[in-house]
């Protein structure tokens, strides 16, 4: 016996079914309606509208203004006949797809052949892929079956055109006249594709959406668990945590292509961390999810989009990874950051849940991925949120009233992302209204008023709290420790690194001046900061249209020495010694 629940969400009403008494939030996960951040009723992040009786747990996260307001939280709700659940309204993400501009040896990766075939006959009764082949001057071809399927009408349509190489083997085959590639970093917070005119060497369209992964988790290890407990389960049929990334992949290359006025690209190039690569092909991510922490592969693929899932017959470049936490995306940010190349020692630094760390020194690259959990995504603040309207990205001093902010998009402030939070913090260690172990103490100056109930109050409804305060120490610790490691592993100090690159989209939106006075990036490096913007994306880029990119790729990954972290003998002091804010000078 089932009950009937009444969604209502963007203007429409969904009437789901579930058995007395479950859960709401994977059923409303299982829809695409919601996100569940932490993926175990702990963030108090996926709120929704209810006539329900609050637990404890509620009351504790969402506070006793917003019970009064109808907000409950979709982990504590239980299904019941007539309830009535209304989700709020998602807001616009901000996505990261513009990318530093570089000039390199510009050579694509699949490379363009004209051909006419001639017109089959009873004299000539050779096969549309002979034809083909022989058109082309090819001479052995990696055709997927679709590809082979589609074949003799196209061929009947269109007798000439080019067909597209890799190497010398015929990978594909188009009408049209107009190279284009399509680049997409895959993060675990959001996606972001661009359309890449290879004849001018220009974006011609971009896109960027919430990855459609984020209703199972935050966070990589919540969506290895998903899909571990799918399979266990032994249901059938296509993981849906695959057909999430998938679908959504595809209808951006849609998009892009309509935009541009085109039909199809010549290839993709595809980058993520390694969970985010192994979801996307439908491999078991278990085992990266714990110790010894191993992948089921880090090599670079060549596949057809359509084994992807893709409405395209272009061939599909997955870029390498370095381990189950250094994955493909950070090896496309090397190349964006010309690490393929001779350079003085250098930091690179992607910041985000896990924050991906590669120090460069005499030949060898030193990387380690310190856990830094969504804090600077906002997941686990109290008032945090992702890079949404809405959400305070920059604070500043103000003599009157204590501190001034923007917001994205000028919208009313809804909420902290992680560049205002770092603003915020540093503003109270420099003004001395928190101390170096994070201790907040009110004064009667404007800013000191406005802290109250051991919580900064920013506006009426948006407040920085004692806990998010420990939650920052805990991951600042966790990044500028393992800056640390590296450092001693290579026998360097900050002073030595000529330039600190800051990858992803929270590292591009952060003033250095306050990850220098919270103590995130050490202080020399403070000026040495070089922004990348979105480094995945030109760093795929860059793979699959820079000459000996991929031979440079391969390079930077056997020089490599990973740190685990975890087992290192030095980084519990370090993470210690870094829980405690700089001094005020």
């Amino acid at each position: 016996m089932s009950v009937s629940i009444v969604v209502r969400h963007q203007g429409k009403e969904l009437t789901l079914h579930a058995e007395p008494g479950a859960p709401v939030a994977p059923l409303l996960r299982e829809k695409g309606l919601l996100s569940l951040p932490c993926g175990v009723g702990k963030c108090g992040k996926c709120v929704i509208s209810a006539d329900t009786e609050p637990c404890a747990e509620e009351r504790a996260l969402l506070g006793e203004r917003g019970i009064a307001a109808g907000l409950r939280l979709a982990c504590h709700t239980r299904a019941a006949e007539g309830l009535i659940i209304e989700i709020p309204e998602a807001q616009a993400l901000r996505v990261l797809t513009r990318f530093s501009r570089s000039d390199y040896p510009f050579r694509p990766l699949v490379e363009r052949r004209a051909f006419k075939t001639a017109e089959p006959s009873l004299g000539d009764q050779r096969s549309d892929l002979q034809r083909l082949l022989d058109a082309c001057g090819a001479r052995r071809h990696a055709l997927p079956l679709d590809a082979l399927a589609a074949l003799p009408a196209f061929l009947r349509e269109h007798p000439a055109g080019f067909g597209l190489f890799h190497g010398d083997a015929l990978v594909g085959y188009t009408a049209s006249e107009r190279p284009l590639a399509c680049i997409v970093d895959i993060g675990t917070t959001t996606l972001a594709a661009l359309l890449v005119d290879l004849a001018g060497r220009r974006v011609a369209a971009v896109r960027g959406e919430r990855n459609a992964q984020s209703p199972y988790g935050a966070d990589v290890i919540s969506r290895i668990r998903h899909q571990t407990e799918w399979e266990q389960e032994g249901r059938k049929g296509e993981n849906p945590l695959r057909r999430a990334v998938t679908e959504q992949i595809d209808g951006l290359l849609r998009a892009l292509l309509d935009e541009a006025g085109a039909t199809e690209v010549d290839m993709l190039a595809l980058a993520g961390n390694t969970t985010m690569m192994h979801l996307l092909c439908g491999l078991p991510a278990e085992h990266i999810g714990k110790a010894p922490f191993i992948p089921a592969t880090l090599e670079a693929m060549r596949l057809p989009a359509s084994a992807l899932g893709l409405r395209s017959t272009a061939p599909a470049f997955l870029l390498p990874g370095i381990s189950s936490y250094i994955g493909a995306d950070i090896v496309a940010s090397l190349l964006a950051a010309d690490a393929h190349r001779e350079q003085p020692p250098f930091l690179l630094v992607d910041l985000g849940t896990n924050a991906e760390t590669v120090l460069y020194a005499d030949g060898v690259f030193y990387a380690c991925s310190a856990a830094a959990g969504p804090c600077f995504e906002g997941a686990t603040l109290s008032c945090g949120m992702a890079g949404q309207a809405g959400a305070i990205d920059a604070v500043f001093p103000d003599p009157e009233t204590g501190l001034r902010f923007t917001t994205l998009g000028d919208a009313p402030a809804r909420g902290l992302c992680g560049s205002g939070v770092l603003d915020a913090v540093s503003l109270l260690l420099e003004t001395g209204l928190m101390d170096e172990t994070g201790r907040l103490e009110a004064d009667g100056s404007p800013l000191g008023r406005r802290i109250t109930d051991d919580a900064l109050r920013l506006t009426d409804v948006v407040r920085l709290t004692q806990r998010d305060i420990r939650e920052v120490q805990l991951a600042k610790a966790a990044v500028r420790a393992g800056i640390d490691i590296l450092l001693r592993e290579a026998g360097l100090s900050a002073g030595d690194v000529s330039r600190f690159y800051l990858a992803g989209g929270f590292g591009s939106a952060l003033k250095p001046e306050s990850a220098v006075r919270i103590g995130l990036i050490p202080e020399e490096l403070g000026e040495r900061v070089r922004v990348l913007g979105n480094a995945a994306g030109f760093g795929a880029l860059r793979y699959v249209t820079e000459r000996d990119a991929v031979a440079g790729a391969l390079s930077v990954i056997r020089r490599t020495r990973y740190i685990e972290l975890s087992a290192h003998a030095g980084f519990t002091d370090a993470y210690v010694e870094r829980m405690l804010f700089p001094e005020r000078e």
